[in-house]
């Protein structure tokens, strides 16, 4: 019986999490993206490779929108793109439906600012804020790990509908 109780307990525990643990909220305001610095009509990519092992290379890809939103489409085993690609096609539905990778983007000059949901070990997710140099509209840097992100062409973009960003 105690035993029930424990687990009863435990349950309504973990259904509260949610009200318990709230995701940061955005700072950055969504603004319209009506530059030219960036190019939107596909995605950036970065090859990194795997703590483990340097020859576990890997690809992380962004899309950034019109409409000012960001989504960082995870990453991906491998660097080549063809592959990537197919598997982030495959992936799309649940993508776009996690709230972890989406947010904002603002380009002032050859800056960009940017802030997105991020996973989180227990609790609310939080915010995860970097900001880059525009090189030109295929390449920018990122300011923190000094990554370099560069541009390519691809018409099967995910839309940016999402629940999580009005």
């Amino acid at each position: 019986m105690k035993t029930m109780g424990i687990i009863l307990c435990f349950s309504i525990l973990l259904s509260n999490c949610n009200k318990l643990f709230k995701d940061e909220e955005l700072s950055l305001q969504r603004v319209s993206y009506i530059g030219e610095e960036l190019r939107v009509d596909g995605y950036y990519y970065f090859h990194w490779a795997s703590y483990d092992s340097p020859f576990d290379n890997n690809t992380s890809v962004k899309f950034f929108y019109r409409n000012g939103l960001v989504l960082s489409a995870h990453s991906y085993g491998g660097i080549d793109l063809d592959n990537v690609e197919k598997e982030m096609v495959d992936l799309y539905d649940k993508i776009r439906k996690d709230k972890i990778g989406w947010g904002v983007f603002i380009v002032n000059g050859d800056e960009i600012q940017c802030e997105q949901w991020t996973s989180s070990v227990g609790g609310g997710l939080p915010i995860y804020k970097w900001s880059g140099k525009i090189e030109n509209d295929t390449t920018f840097r990122h300011s923190d790990s000094n990554e370099t992100w560069h541009f390519k062409k691809f018409t099967l973009k995910p839309d940016s509908t999402n629940n999580f960003i009005p």
